[in-house]
Order: C-alpha cells, then sequence, then structure tokens
C-alpha cells in the first residue's frame, strides 16, 4: 500500500511539473503566429513541439510572461486574444511589417510593463485604455502610422519611464497631466503633429533627461526652467515657439 501511495504521489508531482499553459493561453500564441503569417518569420515556432520551446516567449510557473519576437519578419495584424495573457510583462514585437490597429484588449493585462511595437507599420488611434496601465513602465510606438491625439488625463501611468511616439501622423496638445508622470526619464515626440504649448509642468519632472519634440507644431514661450534640469537630450526645433535663443542655454 505504501509503494502505491508513493506511486501516485510521484505521478502526481510528475503531473505538476508537466503542467502546461492555459488553453486560453495557448491559443492567444497560436492566434499571434497564424495573424502575422508565422511559417514565414525568420524564426518559426514548431506548433508540434511545447510553448515553452517557442523562440521568444518566456513561460514561468504555467503563464506567459513575455514575448519578444523582434526582427522577426511578422506580417499582418495583432489579434485581439492577445488580451488573454494576463500574466503578461514583455511585449516586444519592434521592427516587424505589423499592420491594422493595437488591440484594445493589451489594456486588460494589468501587469504589463513593456509595450514596444515600434518600427512596424501600425494604424489608427493608440486605445484609451492603454493610458490608463498602471504599471505600463516603457510605451515604444515610434516609427508607424498612428494617429489622433493623446487622452487628457495621463496621470495613472504613475510608472511610465519612457514614452517613446516620434514619427507618427498624432496630434494636438500635450496634456498638463504628463507633469505627474513623476518617473518620466525620456520623452519622444518629434515628427508629429503635436500642437499648442509644452506643458510648464515638464519642468518639475524630477527624472527627465531626454525631451526630444523637434518638427511639430508647437507653439508659445518654451519652459525656460528646462535649462536647470541638466537633460542629456534637448530637441525643439521645427516648431513655431517664441524666441527661444533668449531662454535656452543649450538644445537645438
Amino acid at each position: 500500500m505504501r509503494k502505491v501511495t508513493l506511486l501516485i504521489l510521484g505521478l502526481l508531482t510528475t503531473a505538476h511539473l508537466l503542467a502546461s499553459i492555459s488553453v486560453k493561453e495557448k491559443q492567444a500564441l497560436l492566434d499571434l503566429y497564424q495573424s502575422t503569417n508565422g511559417n514565414e518569420w525568420t524564426q518559426p515556432w514548431d506548433l508540434n513541439d511545447s510553448p515553452e520551446n517557442w523562440k521568444g516567449v518566456t513561460i514561468f510557473r504555467d503563464q506567459v510572461l513575455a514575448i519578444s519576437l523582434k526582427n522577426n519578419n511578422l506580417v499582418g495584424t495583432l489579434p485581439s486574444s492577445l488580451g488573454n495573457l494576463k500574466s503578461l510583462k514583455v511585449l516586444n514585437l519592434h521592427n516587424n511589417q505589423l499592420s491594422g490597429y493595437i488591440p484594445s484588449s493589451l489594456a486588460k493585462i494589468k501587469g504589463l510593463k513593456t509595450i514596444n511595437l515600434s518600427l512596424n507599420r501600425l494604424s489608427g488611434v493608440i486605445p484609451s485604455g492603454v493610458f490608463e496601465m498602471e504599471n505600463l513602465e516603457y510605451l515604444d510606438l515610434f516609427f508607424n502610422n498612428l494617429e489622433g491625439s493623446l487622452v487628457s488625463d495621463l496621470s495613472k501611468m504613475k510608472n511610465l519611464r519612457r514614452l517613446s511616439l516620434y514619427s507618427n501622423k498624432l496630434n494636438g496638445p500635450l496634456p498638463e497631466s504628463i507633469a505627474d508622470l513623476t518617473q518620466l526619464r525620456d520623452i519622444q515626440i518629434s515628427s508629429n503633429q503635436f500642437s499648442g504649448p509644452l506643458p510648464n509642468g515638464i519642468v518639475a519632472l524630477p527624472k527627465l533627461k531626454r525631451l526630444s519634440v523637434f518638427d511639430n507644431d508647437f507653439n508659445g514661450e518654451f519652459p525656460s526652467g528646462l535649462n536647470a534640469l541638466n537633460l542629456e537630450e534637448l530637441s525643439y526645433h521645427d516648431n513655431n515657439f517664441n524666441n527661444t535663443s533668449a531662454t535656452l542655454v543649450s538644445g537645438k
């Protein structure tokens, strides 16, 4: 009887070790593969193998934590089922050929820290829910065809460190609430169609190191307090600011 009990315990332990991700999470990965022409990826997945062995997928304790498929020739659109990856921390699909819209379902992944969809062909607006993601640290959407304006309230993104939206077709003002993002180090929004004055509150961001706003339609007074921030990068040319030479020591 003792041997039988030990055998059962052993089988249960083995079964636990071999436990896999949920059906929903695996389907989300398969949806991504199928909707982005997975067979033509530079490094395709072997769908007969376990998801734990699919390149670019990080799984821990039966949950998908990261998808990193940069420079992998993904061609197509992003499936809404990505929102079913509830434990995802990192989504990095940089430098592919993704088109269509950013799924609004991404905003349902409460613990997501990195969204990098830069250097693709995405269009439409940035889903408003993205700007409510409290744990998001890096939002990299540069070099796409995104349009529309930013939501007025950015304050919920309290952990955001980098906002990188340059080379899109975004317009409207830069919200005053950006001054509430005290963890921000990089603001890179050049080569868009942003307009209006720059929020004076930018000068109060304690960790800001890079501010790149060139090639937009900003106007009004440029915040002279930026001189005191000792920025590593400051680019503001090709806008409609009032005379900046008298207020700024450095920058271009």
